[in-house]
């Protein structure tokens, strides 16, 4: 969606990166489909395939991706001289994140969650809802391809958003936009 809209808008000098983390079965396909939604953009295309046997046992799985992929990005940032990078995480994200950290023990600055603007890292879409999202693809007819393994709730960030958020978002159809406000409240 975020490139999408971005490519709609015709503002900006585009350039997509994606990490194959080698993790799923599936990750070949989906590097596959962002590599052919980029040449039917014309949007030039950078791609990291990672050995994921080269992660330190002390570091998770998800951990070590989220390094790796930042890793990639600057380099692609440094070497094009951009002027940010764009990440499409979500107002959904964002909840889970929070919700993630509490669990943690987190102090204050875990409730920040995660930042909207950091360096040169910009999240435009932190405070619209994975549903809105999802309704603005659908009706646009933009393709997608969901990660399985958001299936899998024996990661605590799935079970988070399967077991805990979507029945929430069921009783209270507000309940992200809510959460996000004090998140911006926090950062306050």
């Amino acid at each position: 969606a975020l490139l999408y809209l971005l490519h709609a808008e015709e503002k900006h000098d585009l350039y997509v990166a994606h990490v194959n983390h080698q993790i799923r079965p599936n990750s070949d396909k989906d590097q596959i489909f962002v590599e052919k939604l980029a040449f039917d953009f014309k949007i030039p295309i950078y791609t990291k395939i990672l050995d994921f046997s080269s992660k330190k046992k002390s570091s998770s799985p998800e951990q070590w991706g989220r390094e790796m992929r930042y890793s990639f990005f600057n380099q692609i940032h440094k070497k094009f001289n951009m002027d940010f990078i764009m990440t499409a995480h979500h107002g959904n994200d964002q909840v889970e994140t929070l919700l993630l950290n509490l669990s943690r023990k987190t102090g204050v600055a875990g409730l920040r969650g995660i930042a909207k603007n950091k360096n040169n890292l910009i999240r435009p879409m932190l405070d619209l809802s994975r549903k809105k999202i999802f309704n603005f693809i659908v009706r646009n007819k933009i393709k997608f391809i969901e990660d399985q393994t958001n299936k899998d709730t024996s990661i605590p960030r799935n079970f988070v958003r399967g077991k805990v958020l979507k029945p929430w978002e069921k009783q209270n159809q507000k309940i992200i936009s809510s959460i996000c406000s004090s998140i911006d409240y926090f950062n306050e």
